[in-house]
């Protein structure tokens, strides 16, 4: 009897480790989500700061909200356009590669582009006029 005891406590004692690697896993990978999607918006009421690491306190419910929101099965995205339509294209940390945020995604790469060429050109036409 005191075998079967010892062989129930060491399952009951392995189980509970086993739940509690889990339920730590879940809640790193949890917390994990919640930085990475309020890294993406921008805190409403400071300069400059996104949600993560702001610490307002509009910027603490909006964590909170995200929170629920993962919780309830909510993915990236849906979390993403619900703040979306709360507080419009402005929460974002980087524009949308839509609309005229199209054009700001493009703006660095034309402005490599068309630094290059006048670069270039520059250099052309200074050894044009030597050989002259």
């Amino acid at each position: 009897m005191n075998c079967n005891h010892r062989k129930t406590a060491r399952i009951a004692f392995f189980l509970h480790l086993v739940l509690l690697i889990t339920f730590q896993v879940n809640a790193d990978t949890l917390e994990d989500q919640i930085v990475e999607i309020s890294g993406e918006l921008m805190c409403p009421v400071c300069e400059g700061q996104s949600v993560a690491e702001s610490n307002a306190q509009l910027a603490r419910d909006m964590r909170a909200v995200i929170k629920t929101k993962l919780i309830e099965g909510k993915s990236k995205e849906e979390i993403v356009d619900y703040f979306i339509s709360s507080y419009g294209e402005t929460i974002l940390a980087s524009p949308s590669p839509r609309g005229f945020g199209f054009i700001l995604w493009l703006l660095p790469i034309l402005s490599i582009i068309i630094g290059t060429v006048i670069i270039l050109r520059t250099i052309y036409s200074h050894k044009i006029s030597e050989r002259e």
